[in-house]
């Protein structure tokens, strides 16, 4: 459940906007970062600014680097590529244990820069502790994975647990630099990241090498240099480090644990279907078609959550997501999901023509993206005014209806069911938080 509210820490508000997607003022670093609103406002604006063009800058880089796999690796290979992917990311979040989430609480109620660096130093060791372990369950993992699902990747796995030691500390930096208020690093962190792992492939398909082995190094050799880059600017210190790991784990307990439920049915709820195709279809070449078109439709969303995004703070003084802000987002995202549709296939036979058989998923993808984006800002609204519960049960709900799903539409429709769940999945999400956005304004005074 979620924290005390009686206790001396942070409020529900502010708890569930750091660990979520979004960042609010936090009382530990506030007395000293933002001493007024009015001083805090060019920040604020600035910051957003910063994040926003990293993000679209990610996505550029995200978008260029689903140009290469499309035109330079085989479906087969980009199927073994997207399923020892989705296990990684996966795994990393059952090892994640909820740590990190608590971590961002801890950073936000440091008093001083020493105390960031000393909270950061422990959070660090035990995400390294961690990241020890989950790199020796890969290597463990790659010979009952690679017989379960029959995709011929256990030395891949193998060949690149080494690398997955970087993986858990994705999710410390991100939420390590909220806590701590770092946006200019978290930015770099997100376009670094990006960046590192679109000049590996590049690389790869200019040498004719860009296999899905060649393409998981790349991806996890960019976590670890951004990872690395960011460590070093934030400058941890391992002194006073038992405190800390005591007051990160009681954190743990109180908070992250809820958190950690949250994420992991999320995760099973957006990352399930390329599980259900690996498991269900045999050959690799249909989930990476599948992979490839998916990724082809992901920018529509990214406009909901942007806008969202920049919303954020506004959403926590209202008792309503404002009409003229879905109207506007509706427009943007329906626009440009029809466009998907209609041009889609076009694009396709052009640039991926070893995709093209795949056309057909663009409608169910274009919905899919279509829900997530008008969802996101009543999810961004509930996130600012720390309804944790109502989001948690969202993501608990949407999930186990997923997973349901799947197992009955795969094995019938292959890929064509595992892009259709997903879309009736989204508009779940959608129904169920706009009834809670609704109960919220019904419950709120006037």
């Amino acid at each position: 459940m979620l924290a005390d509210p009686e206790a001396k820490t942070l409020t529900d508000e502010q708890a569930t906007a750091i660990t979520g997607e979004q960042h609010a003022l936090a009382p530990g670093i506030g007395s000293r970062l933002f001493s007024a609103f009015s001083v805090r406002l060019g920040q604020t604006t600035l910051q957003t600014s910063m994040l926003f063009s990293a993000q679209g800058g990610a996505m550029f880089f995200g978008l260029l680097a689903s140009l290469i796999l499309g035109r330079w690796m085989e479906p087969s290979e980009m199927g073994r590529f997207t399923f020892c992917l989705t296990v990684v990311v996966i795994s990393s979040v059952f090892f994640e244990f909820g740590i990190s989430s608590a971590g961002a609480r801890v950073l936000a109620l440091a008093k001083d820069i020493d105390s960031e660096r000393q909270a950061l130093g422990a959070l660090v060791l035990m995400t390294g502790v961690i990241s020890m372990l989950f790199a020796v369950f890969i290597a463990i993992a790659a010979t009952p994975l690679d017989w379960f699902f029959q995709k011929d990747v256990r030395w891949l796995l193998v060949a690149t647990a080494v690398l997955s030691v970087f993986q858990p500390f994705q999710l410390l930096i991100e939420q390590g630099c909220k806590g701590l208020n770092r946006i200019r690093q978290l930015s770099v962190f997100q376009v670094l990241m990006s960046g590192v792992y679109l000049v590996g492939l590049a690389v790869m398909a200019m040498m004719h090498r860009l296999t899905a082995g060649a393409a998981l190094g790349a991806y996890l050799v960019g976590v670890g240099a951004a990872v690395i880059w960011t460590l070093v600017e934030l400058r941890p210190s391992f002194t006073a480090v038992r405190h800390y790991v005591s007051l990160a784990i009681k954190e743990t307990r109180t908070f992250g644990l809820n958190m950690y439920v949250a994420r992991i049915s999320g995760m099973a709820s957006s990352r399930s279907d390329q599980l259900a195709i690996a498991y269900f279809v045999t050959d690799p070449t249909p989930l990476g078609m599948y992979a490839l078109v998916q990724k082809f439709s992901n920018p529509i969303a990214m406009l909901g959550a942007s806008l969202a995004t920049t919303q954020f703070r506004a959403f926590a003084s209202l008792n309503s997501v404002p009409k003229k802000t879905v109207r506007w987002n509706a427009a943007i995202l329906v626009a440009t999901s029809v466009a998907l549709v209609l041009l889609g296939p076009i694009a396709l036979r052009l640039f991926f023509p070893k995709y093209a058989g795949a056309s057909s998923l663009l409608l169910p993808f274009a919905l899919t993206n279509l829900f997530v984006g008008l969802f996101q800002p009543y999810n961004s609204f509930l996130n600012a005014h720390g309804r944790g519960r109502e989001l948690r049960n969202v993501v608990l709900i949407v999930g186990v209806a997923t997973i349901a799903a799947l197992v009955v539409t795969v094995p019938r429709f292959g890929i064509a069911g595992a892009a259709w769940t997903a879309a009736g999945a989204m508009a779940l999400d959608y129904a169920l938080l706009l009834y809670y956005h609704r109960k919220f304004k019904a419950e709120s005074p006037k």
